[in-house]
């Protein structure tokens, strides 16, 4: 990870990051991965002063977490067999249902 995405502050004897995934089972895992790369998305370019830089820097931490959940996706399984329950049950698109319809 680049400085960026990776400052100072966090560099710790163990990273944060591992010290978290450490606690939780792959299922937690991959719902903390989804949290985290939608929490950069989301609040994209909303802080830091809404510079391209920052912009720059939610993408690159999104994607940082986007290759961690497809790296624990992987590990899950062969690719031809099926998610897991908790990887395929209704999530947060299941609230815009409703712009399909147009209403």
């Amino acid at each position: 990870m680049a400085e960026s995405e990776n400052p100072n502050h966090y560099k710790k004897s163990i990273q944060t990051y591992d010290a978290i995934v450490s606690q939780l089972s792959s299922l937690e895992v991959v719902g903390f991965l989804r949290s985290q790369i939608l929490k950069y998305t989301m609040r994209f370019g909303a802080k830091h002063g809404s510079t391209t830089e920052a912009c720059l820097m939610d993408v690159k931490k999104a994607n940082w977490y986007s290759a961690k959940l497809e790296l624990q996706l992987q590990g899950l399984g062969s690719p031809k067999q099926k998610a897991p329950d908790y990887v395929t049950k209704p999530n947060i698109t299941n609230l815009f249902d409703k712009d399909k319809d147009g209403r």
